[in-house]
């Protein structure tokens, strides 16, 4: 099945949504009919050109080197933009031409300089400041400025400039190397309103929920949890004490409180009881660890040590674990005494282990979404429930493998557990046996399933849904070039997808 796009309303739509919510920089043409910008994350590299008058995505271009510094021709629709690959040993960049208007383009390599900076310093002058290494010297970084001048920019072949050969004066190290320093979102703000248009930039949505009536609950950068009408009108918002926001959101049986987990500024954290309704704060704790959070499907919520080891900064005390009702009633603390020594979790090897092989007698809640049963995870991956009275514990069966996402369903094939990450696995619950495995082709960054669909949100920016009885692949869409951050499976029957740039899509 070929990926396809897919309609989808925007629970919260802002403009400018492909730039990661992290723009470098921002320039617009001489005759103010296009907008470009740059945003970088993790190396990969976009810079966007929008027209001016709707803010329309005109143009995508993506880089897999550092593609920060942009600037317009003074006089035509013409966008230089420096590449830098950032190698600290074999520094190598290059500049892209761009016509907005026409849509040309044109690469042109230096094996060893980066651009820092681009800079039009007439009609006819592009001024570039390059960055190399000197591996003669230490390692010693050495900045230099060049010009290259041509009487006609438009329409340039590949072998119309030789980079390489644009060479000038090493620059002084005490000279500044001219980096713009406009911050950048008061102009994006600024070009949104001359559209009609609202900018506030108030971050990625990290944990996005549907409720049953519609309304959409979710976190984001500097808050705790917020609320939005099926519309996508804003209602209530609750800040965080950190810019991390909230990680986790867990709605009540009847949808009218949600505990949110916030961490705070001293690797600790919040704790947060929402009343749905108008988004007061009812309850709050503090805990001196970071925490993490599971429940079962009828409220009953436990709380402890996210990475199950070492004391917190305020407290003498081990790690505890504490249980509750749904009501929030207290109804046992279990203790779990540390074994810093075990070698067993030790030494994680890769992304993998450290997220989910806890370190000594670590005892991690299990995030799993629509569980009956409250999960922990023990040494050697030991999927442990816990009963939250008689605090007995009964080892489920023991994952040969790390978890990621987890989902609990029950279908035509019975209960079952599914989680992964490139790879889906069924395993019967609470035996825990493999039933099927099923390969997404891309890394999956959250999972999550209702009425025997499970979907999986992917890396290579797809939505992949597949038959929770027997992993048959029923869908796999293209989402819009947003780098998807969250998803939740609503009541409803639609799918939320929460954005790095602060979108949040309803399919």
């Amino acid at each position: 099945m070929s990926e396809r796009p897919h309609p989808y309303t925007a629970v919260h739509d802002e403009p400018f949504p492909e730039l990661f919510g992290n723009i470098d920089q921002v320039t617009v043409s001489a005759d103010g009919q296009w907008i470009a910008a740059s945003s970088v994350w993790h190396r990969l590299s976009r810079v966007v050109v929008y027209r001016a008058a709707d803010l329309s995505r005109a143009h995508l271009l993506t880089f897999d080197v550092e593609a920060e510094p942009i600037a317009f021709h003074p006089t035509i629709p013409l966008l230089a933009i420096g590449l830098d690959n950032g190698d600290a040993y074999q520094r190598a960049g290059g500049l892209t031409l761009f016509e907005a208007d026409s849509g040309h383009r044109v690469d042109f390599a230096d094996p060893g300089r980066g651009v820092e900076l681009v800079r039009w310093a007439d009609d006819r002058t592009l001024e570039l400041t390059f960055l190399s290494v000197d591996l003669d010297n230490g390692c010693e970084f050495l900045t230099s400025r060049a010009r290259a001048v041509r009487d006609d920019w438009r329409d340039l072949v590949p072998d119309a400039l030789d980079l390489t050969a644009v060479d000038g004066p090493p620059l002084d190290p005490d000279t500044p190397v001219g980096y713009p320093d406009t911050p950048v979102r008061p102009v994006l703000q600024a070009l949104a309103a001359r559209a009609g248009r609202s900018c506030t930039g108030r971050g990625g949505v990290g944990v996005v929920a549907g409720l049953s009536d519609g309304r959409v609950l979710a976190t984001r950068h500097h808050v705790a949890l917020e609320s939005r009408a099926p519309d996508g009108s804003p209602q209530w918002s609750v800040p965080a004490p950190s810019p991390s926001g909230g990680t986790r959101i867990l709605v009540s049986p009847d949808e009218r409180t949600a505990r949110v987990v916030a961490p705070d500024f001293r690797d600790g954290t919040d704790l947060l009881l929402v009343d749905l309704a108008d988004g007061t704060v009812l309850d709050r704790s503090s805990l001196p660890f970071p925490a993490g959070l599971c429940a079962r499907t009828d409220g009953v919520w436990a709380i402890g040590h996210a990475s199950g080891q070492g004391k917190g900064a305020d407290s003498p005390e081990p790690p505890a674990t504490r249980v509750f009702a749904a009501d929030g009633t207290p109804l046992r603390t279990v203790r779990h005494e540390p074994a810093d020594d075990d070698p067993v979790g030790a030494d994680p090897v890769g992304d993998d282990a450290v997220a989910d092989e806890p370190a000594g007698d670590a005892f991690l809640p299990l995030d799993v979404r629509r569980c009956p049963e409250l999960l922990f995870l023990r040494r050697r991956g030991d999927v442990v429930a816990l009963d939250p009275r008689s605090a007995t514990e009964r080892v489920l069966f023991t994952a040969d493998e790390p978890l990621g996402g987890t989902v609990y369903v029950s279908d035509t094939e019975g209960p079952a557990l599914l989680h992964g990450r490139r790879e889906v696995v069924r395993r019967s619950f609470p035996a825990g046996e493999v039933v099927w495995r099923r390969d997404l082709g891309a890394a999956a960054t959250a999972l999550d399933a209702r009425d025997g669909v499970l979907h999986a949100l992917c890396e290579d920016g797809t939505l992949v849904s597949l038959a929770t009885a027997d992993g048959a692949l029923l869908d796999r869409r293209a989402l819009p070039p947003y780098r998807a951050l969250s998803l939740h499976a609503a009541p409803d029957g639609t799918v939320l997808v929460g954005t790095v740039a602060g979108q949040i899509l309803r399919y």
